[in-house]
């Protein structure tokens, strides 16, 4: 959990320069999910066109239950259990190796999934029109 943690505290000091009505910590945990989700949602893609596992269901769109239980319970986790202000006394007190790790381990995390889930899409969609 630390690194999905560090996500959402990243993700919710992002959007803190932006929104100072308060919803930053919305938006932190609704873009938490769906990173989550679309990774998810990714790996049951793949592993269904490429492994032949048959782990989605037969409509494309109820892999969103797949997704309700993440949803569930990073939403229950952040704006109930843990708060934000937890996580960021957590992070201060990260040694400044430890902070560049995490800062690292996050990037990689992020460029692998936007590009490779936008690059797989748009190999998908082609595929499509061969059929």
């Amino acid at each position: 959990m630390i690194l999905i943690d560090y996500l959402y505290y990243q993700f919710t000091n992002f959007y803190h320069q932006f929104e100072k009505d308060g919803t930053h910590k919305g938006s932190g945990i609704i873009l938490t999910c769906a990173m989550l989700c679309w990774n998810l949602v990714f790996f049951i893609i793949i592993s269904d066109k490429y492994f032949n596992t048959n782990l989605g269901p037969s409509n494309k769109y109820f892999l969103i239950i797949y997704c309700l239980p993440i949803i569930l319970f990073l939403g229950l986790r952040y704006w109930k259990f843990t708060s934000y202000e937890e996580i960021n006394g957590k992070v201060q007190r990260f040694s400044k190796t430890k902070k560049t790790i995490a800062d690292i381990l996050l990037i990689t995390y992020v460029i692998i999934s936007f590009p490779v889930f936008i690059i797989f899409g748009i190999y998908l969609g082609s595929l499509k029109n061969t059929f």
